[in-house]
């Protein structure tokens, strides 16, 4: 796999001391650089494929907040200017068919609207007036509207009515009556009671018209519904069941005229998710993303293709390429789709025969991620106009860049960070691959050295764990993993069992059983980097987030090989999680058999907290107190656990953060209350030989 600033091993030895006598006058990585580094997100190329429309994305230091700008860049010259300011927030930017508006979702006031810029005269006119924020926008093929996807509130009656308040009085808040189910998610916080609908909207604005109608949610997970060319309607994922939301993903395209009175006609009717609809250029086909539920914890995304005459059944054009598919683009003459997937910790371009003729084929061999706190695939997007492509790139030493591929080779449009890189001594990257004690399989992984790396000394050795765990690490930068190397830590990562990119014989191993062999996944690749020789067995650490908390707490609980942990936002346990989570209709249905209630036992068998009694790790917890993925409940659990056992621990809650974290200061304060915890901790307990194989576990 090609990494840009990557090394073979040997390599790193030979020339290590020059490398350092050259770069003498750099410096290596440092808190405040999360604040300096920028990234390019969601990159779209015009339809002539003549300019890119971008996100620009920073880290203001005086407000602590993520900033987005709208930029153009010229793809012959390079040429780039400020088209929208980080006041508006702009976001989800797409271009009018006729190349000469820009649509934009961005703030007006004190909520956000849609926006429409005219590339002449450089004005932005916001055209909508929605009482809630737009979701998600596409253009009419015509370019004269736009559909956008919003709630519409529902109101229910009070349950009660208090007596009226005398003048001046300061009474408590008003009571939260809740009444629906999911009635909070980690991404928005508390919701409002409503259904999710689609409306369109003159692109001079004016009144919208919603255009669907009844309960659900049309337009599911905030998809831009896609137009037919004529413009006589749109297609749009929707689950329309009463319990659609006490159930776990599923929805079906549906295709809803824009004459009135007109009766939509339902598209697919499969037991599982059919999404990001995406119609020919002839409008006779549908692409899609679907899958069929079998009630795994991992279900693989495919890539369909259906006739909207109903002549014949749905086809799967990925199935041979086993990879989780996403983002459906058609190319210009309709003969073949282009999609992103996943393989081995980065995103790749595939294009598809639209009629299943051929197998998949690669066009782009490396899609990088927008994830700069960790380095994971997901986040990965691409636009295709011109027989191009733009996207960012996968880079080891820093951000992303603006990339661009014209089918034969890869052009960096804008590298952001270019003149950052310049003063930064950065450690190398090396990609690894070792068999799991479990059953020999190859676990795929990096080693990150840090700067002026010495094999002749010993080192300490930080375990970072990817969450999900239907997730996935990669050779990409991450500020979090520089931030461990530029303390003095060699930083290990890895992709597990469960992980996708695999295949999914791979990623379903964890299925119904997780925590479990991927623990021994971790700890084979911790004892491959251990028998290297430069590691101090003494000095070994542990931690992750999300599904790495579960996996650090779960190894804590196996092994007393670790001088300290650091488990970030985990399920501790799955019974409390399942009932107190955003997502808990998943895991009573795709991660366990049935409910907490039912099978009691597996739950507890599978969670952290039932192996609290032979932790002895020095740990620290830390969690947002705003998380509704992994509550701080969970987190509670586990530091109150050990606080009466007498481990030592410690809790850092994070204000106001959900489970991202929150703001940028917040991070930082994870990844150096992380590296603080380390380098207070060194495990006497401990011998060179008790580090090396089974004799680790207990």
């Amino acid at each position: 796999m090609p990494i840009r600033f990557a090394a073979a091993f040997a390599a790193l030895l030979v020339l290590a001391a020059p490398a350092l006598a050259a770069q003498t006058a750099r410096q290596p990585v440092e808190a405040l650089d999360l604040y300096r580094l920028e990234q390019p997100i969601d990159p779209q190329l015009s339809p002539d494929g003549r300019r890119v429309a971008l996100l620009r994305q920073t880290r203001d230091l005086q407000t602590d907040r993520v900033r987005q700008e709208l930029w153009l860049v010229e793809v012959a010259s390079g040429e780039r200017r400020l088209l929208v300011g980080a006041e508006r927030s702009p976001g989800t930017a797409r271009w009018a068919p006729d190349g000469t508006r820009l649509a934009f979702i961005g703030r007006e006031g004190d909520k956000p609207q849609v926006f429409v810029l005219d590339l002449a005269d450089g004005r932005a006119r916001v055209v909508t007036d929605s009482p809630q924020p737009p979701r998600s926008l596409a253009w009419s093929p015509d370019s004269r509207s736009l559909a956008y996807v919003a709630l519409v509130e529902t109101k229910d009656e009070p349950v009660y009515s208090l007596p009226d308040r005398p003048r001046g009085a300061e009474w408590a808040p008003a009571a939260r009556v809740v009444r629906t189910y999911p009635y909070r998610t980690d991404a928005d916080g508390w919701l409002t009671p409503g259904d999710i609908q689609v409306f369109v909207v003159s692109a001079e604005g004016g009144a919208a018209r919603q255009l669907t109608r009844g309960a659900g949610d049309w337009g599911m997970r905030d998809e831009a519904p896609a137009w037919l060319p004529d413009g006589s309607a749109i297609i749009v994922s929707a689950d329309t069941d009463p319990a659609a939301r006490r159930r776990a993903n599923q929805s079906d395209l549906w295709l809803w005229p824009l004459a009135e009175g007109a009766a939509p006609r339902q598209l697919t009717r499969d037991d599982g998710s059919e999404q990001s609809p995406a119609v020919s250029p002839d409008g006779s086909r549908v692409a899609y993303v679907g899958w069929r539920s079998r009630r795994n914890s991992y279900q693989r995304n495919d890539i369909f293709v259906l006739s909207l005459a109903g002549a014949s059944a749905a086809r799967n054009l990925t199935q041979v390429l086993d990879r989780n598919t996403e983002q459906p683009r058609w190319r210009a003459d309709g003969g073949a789709v282009h999609f992103l997937y996943q393989d081995r910790g980065v995103n790749r371009i595939g294009e598809v025969d639209a009629n299943g003729a051929a197998p998949p084929q690669l066009r782009v061999a490396e899609v990088g991620d927008t994830r700069l706190l960790l380095p994971s695939s997901g986040g990965g997007t691409y636009s295709h106009a011109a027989g191009s492509f733009a996207y960012p790139s996968v880079e080891a030493d820093r951000p992303a860049t603006l990339a661009l591929h014209d089918g034969k080779a890869e052009r960096i449009l804008w590298d952001m960070n270019a003149a950052w890189r310049e003063r930064r001594e950065i450690g190398v990257l090396e990609e690894i691959t070792v068999a799991s004690s479990a059953d020999g399989r190859p676990v795929h992984g990096w080693i990150l050295y840090p700067p002026g790396f010495d094999p002749a000394r010993k080192y300490p050795l930080a375990l970072d764990i990817h969450g999900g765990p239907h997730l996935d690490y990669g050779p990409m930068f991450s500020i979090t993993h520089h931030l461990y190397a530029a303390a003095g830590y060699v930083v290990l990562f890895t992709n597990p069992r469960g992980s996708i990119g695999y295949g999914e014989v791979f990623a379903s191993l964890i299925n119904r059983a997780y925590p479990g062999e991927d623990h021994d996944d971790l700890m084979s690749s911790v004892d491959a980097v251990v028998a290297r020789g430069f590691i101090d067995p003494q000095r070994l650490y542990i931690g992750g987030g999300s599904g790495g908390g579960i996996l650090s707490s779960w190894a804590i609980g196996k092994t007393d090989r670790f001088a300290a942990a650091s488990v970030k936002r985990p399920v501790i346990n799955w019974a409390s999680t399942a009932l107190t989570t955003d997502i808990g209709s998943a895991m009573g249905t795709s991660w366990f058999d049935r409910l907490p209630w039912d099978e009691p036992q597996k739950y507890w068998a599978r969670s952290p907290l039932s192996l609290a009694g032979r932790v002895r790790t020095p740990t620290l917890i830390i969690t947002g107190e705003l998380d509704w993925r992994t509550p701080m409940s969970d987190s509670e659990q586990y530091f109150q656990a050990l606080q009466l056992r007498g481990v030592e621990s410690a809790l850092m809650r994070l204000p106001e953060a959900n489970h991202s974290f929150g703001r940028p200061s917040q991070w930082l304060a994870a990844i150096l209350g992380t590296i603080g915890w380390y380098d207070r901790h060194v495990n006497s307990r401990v011998s060179a030989t008790a580090t090396r194989g089974a004799g680790s576990q207990e």
